[in-house]
């Protein structure tokens, strides 16, 4: 029994979503597809009835294989109809991250188009959660700070 409890601590421990500070710019996509913010209950039926024949299918692309794969991973994180937004690390990468609706309230409001017409670009600051391969969670956005620079976006 001791044994058990030993092994279940230690798995414990190193499953603990590791938090970590992060600053970086709000970037912008043209055409972004992260997850089903903001859909109607019938879309979401729609795609998941895909999604589900797409798991049945062994002759499915690679492609619509791993997009599956994605959208279950974000289900399984409960993360499938949360908002999320485009980061900007370093000056070569991106990264998509999911917030709750609260945080989300922080940065929706910035538009892409007015940013870049005043020469202007947001930095954040942000604990980040790595739930899973590629799957980010901003657990609070520490400060959200407008400043003059080129914002990024992407087509």
């Amino acid at each position: 029994m001791r044994r058990l409890l030993t092994i279940i601590l230690i798995l414990t421990i190193i499953s603990c979503e590791q938090k970590e500070t992060t600053k970086a710019d709000l970037s912008f996509k043209l055409i972004s597809w992260g997850s089903f913010y903001g859909a109607e209950p019938e879309q979401i039926e729609k795609f998941e009835k895909i999604f589900d024949s797409i798991n049945k299918n062994p002759n499915s692309r690679k492609q619509d294989k791993e997009l599956n794969d994605f959208f279950l991973r974000l289900k399984d994180n409960g993360l499938f109809t949360s908002p999320y937004i485009n980061l900007r690390i370093g000056t070569d990468s991106t990264l998509v991250v999911y917030l709750s609706e609260s945080e989300y309230k922080k940065v929706k409001d910035f538009n892409h188009n007015d940013l870049l017409k005043r020469n202007k670009k947001v930095e954040l600051e942000l604990d980040i959660i790595k739930k899973d391969i590629d799957i980010y969670y901003a657990e609070r956005i520490i400060s959200v700070n407008e400043v003059d620079g080129q914002t990024y976006w992407k087509k």
